[in-house]
C-alpha cells in the first residue's frame, strides 16, 4: 500500500519541515491541522483535489462512486484523500520551495508523520477520542484501552515529544539526534502493537 502511504508522509514530512524551518505557515494551517488529525472530509474539500473511485461494502450496503463523505471511515477517508494530499503537496512546496534539513533526515519526517496520524486513527476507530483532540490524551487514552504498560506507554510519549520538539522547539531534548531515537523507538511500538495505518 505504498500508493497510499508515500504522499502522506511526503505531504505532511514536508510540512514538518516547514514548521521546524520557523517559516509562517498561515496560507496551509488550516489544511495542515486538517490532515494532521485525521479530518480528511475537510480537507478534501478545502483543497479540492479528484476523489479516486471506490467500492465500499458497508451494513450490508455497496456503494461505488468517487464521493467523499462526512462519514467515510479514516482508511477510505485517507484512501480518498490522496490526491488532495499530491495536490497539497505541490502547492506547499511551490510556496517554501526545497528546504534542507541538516538535524532530521526526511525519512524522520515521515516517520513522524505516520506516527501521529497512526495513532489517532486508532483510537478514533474505537471512538476513544473526541476530533481535534492533543496528541497527549490521544496516547494516554489509547494505550489504555491496548493495555500496553508503562515504559511502552512512555516510549510513545517521547515520540511525542519529539514532534512537539519540531513544532515548536523548546529543548525537549538535548539533541536532535536523541530526539531521533526516540522518535524512531516510539515508531517500532507502534509496528509491534499493529497501531499503523495499514
Amino acid at each position: 500500500m505504498k500508493e497510499l502511504i508515500i504522499p502522506f508522509t511526503t505531504a505532511v514530512g514536508y510540512m514538518l519541515k516547514v514548521l521546524k524551518s520557523n517559516v509562517k505557515i498561515d496560507k496551509f494551517n488550516p489544511e495542515f491541522k486538517m490532515i494532521r488529525h485525521g479530518n480528511y472530509f475537510e480537507f478534501i474539500n478545502s483543497v479540492k483535489g479528484e476523489i479516486p473511485h471506490s467500492v465500499v461494502y458497508n451494513k450490508g450496503k455497496i456503494t461505488s462512486d468517487n464521493i467523499a463523505r462526512n462519514d467515510d471511515f479514516d482508511f477510505l477517508g485517507l484512501f480518498n484523500a490522496n490526491p488532495s494530499l499530491q495536490k497539497f503537496y505541490i502547492d506547499c512546496y511551490k510556496e517554501y520551495g526545497k528546504i534542507t534539513d541538516t538535524d532530521i533526515p526526511d525519512s524522520i519526517y515521515g516517520i513522524a508523520a505516520l506516527f501521529e496520524v497512526s495513532l489517532r486513527m486508532h483510537a478514533n476507530n474505537h471512538n476513544l477520542i473526541e476530533p481535534r483532540e492533543n496528541l497527549n490524551e490521544v496516547i494516554n487514552k489509547l494505550t489504555k484501552f491496548k493495555n500496553l504498560n508503562k515504559d511502552e506507554t512512555n516510549k510513545l510519549h517521547q515520540g511525542r515529544r519529539f514532534i512537539n520538539m519540531v513544532k515548536h522547539f523548546n529543548n525537549q531534548f538535548p539533541t536532535w539526534n536523541e530526539g531521533i531515537d526516540s522518535m524512531t523507538i516510539a515508531y517500532e511500538i507502534v509496528k509491534e502493537k499493529k497501531l499503523t495505518i495499514i
